[in-house]
């Protein structure tokens, strides 16, 4: 990726100071994120890890004399694989490939410990370390111990890396979840009644199933669906066999395509029409989902993740998608996280749209197929039979 070195972008909202002295070698602040964006799709393919060092000290920065000693010692210090960067347009990081938060922090103390201007070398600087610090569902370290309480304000080390990992929510996207979700309560409530009904009428046990779902930046939330299995069953069958899929290229078929025992009488028909995933529209109204995403995943999924698995949590997980306009359980686990990613990348109020238009029939191909399937599973066992009759 070829960037030019230059001043950071943005001065008019750097101190004065700053504004007048040449950057040297420091990325500007957007492109400085851009190499952050790179260097986690590196470290995830090849299993190693990053740091971050935020030097967040006022001393640092309050004149020119101190900034160009700063930077002097800063610049005599780094290797040539790491990249200096402006943070939000006031305070410079580095970015240290293949390097621990001991390592980091290792170089904080040293550049700020040669400052004499600086008072305390502990609360100089933040040390942010990936994979370790990143995604709430997975290990997660506090940033290294020595931060000052009174850079934590502003200098969030921690918001910022996840803003330049994660994609904020547009608000075109947010209107149309919020206008699309209280439109699909309203027309599809005579059927929340009747499913409810039906369900209380066939399976003792609630309505209503709510389980623990992984969303936006590795987040839990309660998730919500119609009730389609016995209750207290069994979850190690379903976690074996999506670990299964994960880890093989076999299509995502379902497990209740398998005839699972687990699934209650017509839980078969709710589920594979997708009525079962009404109640999530609550969520959609909540925040906690949107319309269009990738489909949130059961905890004990995300723990078989590969690294570069979890670029799916960079978004808001959605009711429907990319991977079930495009084929869905004839696809395999990774194409799903490809189209995730993918969608990811190029999400727009268009795109959105189209894939909202293309999951009802996608919805009707799956039923249609289901049927056709159910038929000739059972032609070929009155084929089967008759045979045997007239043997």
């Amino acid at each position: 990726m070829k960037v030019e070195r230059n001043k950071p972008s943005g001065e008019k909202r750097r101190p004065a100071v700053l504004s007048r002295i040449n950057s040297r070698s420091i990325y500007p602040d957007k492109e400085f994120k851009e190499i952050l964006n790179y260097e986690r799709i590196r470290t995830d393919r090849n299993g190693s890890v990053f740091s971050i060092t935020l030097f967040s000290s006022p001393d640092l920065y309050k004149n020119k004399k101190n900034l160009n000693r700063f930077i002097d010692e800063l610049m005599s210090q780094i290797r040539l694989i790491d990249h200096a960067g402006w943070y939000d347009k006031d305070y410079v990081a580095v970015l240290l490939p293949d390097t621990d938060a001991d390592g980091a922090a290792i170089l904080g103390k040293k550049i700020t410990g040669n400052l004499d201007f600086v008072d305390n070398s502990t609360s100089a600087f933040t040390v942010y370390t990936y994979p370790q610090s990143w995604l709430e569902n997975g290990v997660h370290t506090v940033p290294y111990a020595g931060n000052s309480k009174k850079n934590h304000g502003k200098l969030n080390l921690r918001s910022y890396v996840e803003g330049a990992f994660t994609m904020k929510m547009p608000v075109w996207k947010r209107v149309l979840d919020i206008t699309g979700s209280i439109f699909g309560l309203m027309v599809a409530s005579p059927l929340f009644l009747i499913l409810s009904i039906y369900i209380k009428l066939v399976s003792p046990g609630p309505v209503f199933f709510k389980q623990k779902r992984v969303g936006y930046k590795g987040k839990m939330f309660n998730f919500w669906k119609f009730r389609t299995m016995k209750v207290d069953n069994n979850v190690q069958s379903h976690s074996n066999y999506y670990k299964d899929l994960i880890h093989s290229n076999k299509p995502m078929v379902k497990l209740d395509d398998k005839k699972d025992p687990r699934i209650i009488l017509g839980g078969k028909v709710i589920r594979k029409s997708c009525i079962d995933e009404l109640p999530q529209l609550w969520n959609i109204l909540k925040g906690d989902m949107s319309l269009v995403g990738p489909r949130p995943c059961i905890p004990y999924e995300a723990e078989e993740y590969l690294r570069w698995h979890t670029h799916r949590f960079d978004i808001v997980p959605g009711l429907t998608g990319l991977w079930q306009v495009s084929g869905k359980d004839k696809l395999s686990f990774k194409e799903m996280i490809r189209l995730d990613i993918n969608y990811s990348r190029n999400m727009s109020l268009m795109l959105d749209i189209i894939i909202i238009f293309m999951t009802i029939p996608a919805i009707m191909v799956m039923v249609l197929e289901a049927v056709f399937k159910k038929i000739n599973i059972k032609n070929e066992e009155d084929e089967r039979a008759f045979h045997n009759v007239i043997k």
